[in-house]
Parts: C-alpha cells; structure tokens; sequence
C-alpha cells in the first residue's frame, strides 16, 4: 500500500513540474514580483552567487526591475521580501529581459538568468 502511495505523489509531482512554465515562459510573461535570480561567478571566486531583481512594473514593451541590495550566495527559497530590494529602477525592453537568459560576450562574471520565482 505505502509503495502505490508513493508511485502515486511521484506521479503527482511529475505532472506539477511539467504544467510549471519555464523560466524563458515566465520572462516572457512577467508579472509583478517575480523574482528574478541571476547567477554569476566573479573571476578567481571559487563559487557562483546570485543576483536576485524584482519585477516592479510591467508594461507591454517593457519591465522594470528593482535589484537586491546585496548578492546572496545561494538561491533562497521563497522570494524575500520587497524591502530587499533598492528603490531605484532599471528597465529593460522585454527583448532585453529575454537576453538576461544568456550570458553575453565577454561577461567576466559569467551572468545569466537561471530562475524565476513567481
């Protein structure tokens, strides 16, 4: 009994992950908060850390993003709270939010955009 239970939560969770929308799903339709995380790696760092930015306003062509105030050096696990991060915007034309999902050339920090909380 516990060993059907158990193939059927799997089952289960198996169906929740593949209905999430992906983080290139979730870029493309942002919504405000949303947490966007983006890793990079200064150079001689021997670990990754996380920049972590909230969507603040969305409009057709654009978002804007507020940053954290300070990097984290892991992925936490609920969005943290609006007071985490600067008061002060960028924006990003939605063609540039999408470019986060890559690094760019010549990045020495090797930043990308690897997760969306929502």
């Amino acid at each position: 009994m516990q060993n059907l239970i158990r193939a059927l939560l799997g089952g289960s969770m198996l169906v929740l992950a593949a209905c999430r929308p992906n983080v290139q799903e979730l870029v493309q339709q942002p919504a405000v908060g949303d947490v966007y995380v983006v890793q990079f790696q200064p150079p001689g760092s021997p670990k990754p850390q996380f920049y972590l930015y909230r969507v603040q306003t969305v409009r057709p062509d654009a978002v804007e993003l507020a940053a954290a105030r300070q990097p984290v050096p892991e992925v936490p696990a609920t969005p943290p709270a609006p007071g985490t991060f600067s008061t002060t915007l960028e924006t990003y034309t939605r063609a540039q939010a999408l470019e986060l999902l890559h690094e760019q050339r010549g990045d020495v920090n090797h930043a990308r955009l690897v997760e969306v909380m929502r």
